[in-house]
């Protein structure tokens, strides 16, 4: 039963006076932000969390605390004006019980190469994990390549001062570097006869926008869970990597050097499921490795000496790194994404340098 109807407008007004207490976040004009809604205040104001920092809004809109919505900046000029989009999309169950199961198979990688979708084969090895030479631009390349940023690489490229051709050329450039862009065109441009064949692709486009989803909505507790391929034994398999860097509100107001964390979680050919913990904090480093079973983290264990040599020689100072016998909890394939998740508090990696 509705018991009463709320009409206002859609638009906040901040007022510039307000700088005067407090320090504003930089507003530009047409640009889309995401708020969190702390509390209401009296005289038909709302306190609204903005890029870490607390702001005060003028509004006849009855937004409840704890939500979060979109807005856009129609002025900055005597006042910033902004205006609701909508709320931020949360993902569904559906949607969170879809990514589970991707990771849960135990099966190698869907082969969306057999599509014949041009270049998505080389964009897999050049982003993959490679058991021969070890890759320092392997986190880079994952995070431009993997489709994770394809809105705002779009975004920025006709936000810019370019003509058309260049745009176009620009867009074209993309379609071949981003592992979204890339299954998107083919999707586009197929043959409706031969649609059926590109239902592999279909659906791990649709994985790579729920993980877009997934680290949007956990982008203020400071966590993202990225996937990328393994290549071994000419086939590809998935890895996740989580990296927690912190509550941004608490990161960004503390002024202190951040403790990050970063977490691997693949399933090797001959050792089985390997889970990886490591905090860094600058150049210093304490880990662990989770493995199935005594006798293969005996194995990994002997590993560990040259391990720490090699951080060394890049200047890594090695605290501790230990290997144990992991729970079936801590190593099994949706475990990440239930520490994504999870409010702060509930996670189980706790490693302190």
């Amino acid at each position: 039963m509705i018991s009463g109807i709320h009409v206002s407008s859609s638009e906040m007004v901040i007022h510039t006076d307000d700088a005067k207490k407090n320090k504003l976040p930089s507003f530009i004009e047409n640009q889309i932000i995401h708020a969190k809604v702390l509390k209401r205040l009296p005289h038909g104001s709302t306190q609204l969390l903005i890029n870490g920092q607390k702001v005060v809004a003028k509004t006849a809109m009855l937004l409840n605390p704890g939500e979060e919505v979109q807005l856009k900046v129609l002025a900055q000029k005597d006042a910033v004006v902004l205006k609701l989009i909508g709320p931020v999309q949360k993902m569904t169950p559906t949607q969170i019980s879809s990514l589970i199961q991707f990771f849960s198979k135990n099966e190698v990688m869907p082969d969306i190469t057999e599509t014949q979708i041009k270049g998505v084969k080389k964009l897999l090895y050049g982003m993959a994990l490679k058991s021969e030479t070890p890759d320092d631009q392997f986190l880079p390349k994952l995070i431009e390549n993997s489709g994770l940023l394809w809105e705002k690489k779009v975004a920025q490229l006709f936000t810019g001062s370019k003509s058309s051709p260049d745009i176009r050329a620009g867009l074209d450039a993309l379609l071949n570097q981003d592992m979204k862009g890339t299954l998107m065109k083919a999707l586009l441009t197929a043959d409706p006869q031969k649609f059926e064949a590109l239902k592999t692709a279909a659906a791990f486009s649709e994985t790579l926008e729920n993980f877009q989803l997934l680290n949007h909505q956990s982008s203020e507790s400071g966590r993202f869970l990225l996937p990328f391929p393994v290549f071994t034994n000419q086939t590809f398999s998935l890895g996740q990597l989580l990296i927690d860097m912190g509550d941004k509100t608490k990161r960004e107001n503390s002024g202190a050097d951040s403790l990050i964390q970063i977490s691997f979680l693949l399933n090797m050919t001959q050792l089985g499921p390997l889970r990886a913990d490591f905090s860094i904090l600058k150049k210093e480093i304490t880990g662990r490795f989770l493995l199935q079973d005594d006798d293969t983290c005996d194995y990994v264990r002997s590993m560990i000496p040259g391990l720490k040599r090699r951080l060394a020689t890049i200047d890594y100072n090695v605290h501790q790194i230990e290997c144990h016998t992991g729970t079936k909890a801590q190593i099994q394939k949706s475990s990440f994404i239930e520490n994504v998740l999870n409010v702060r508090g509930d996670q189980v990696l706790n490693i302190v340098v």
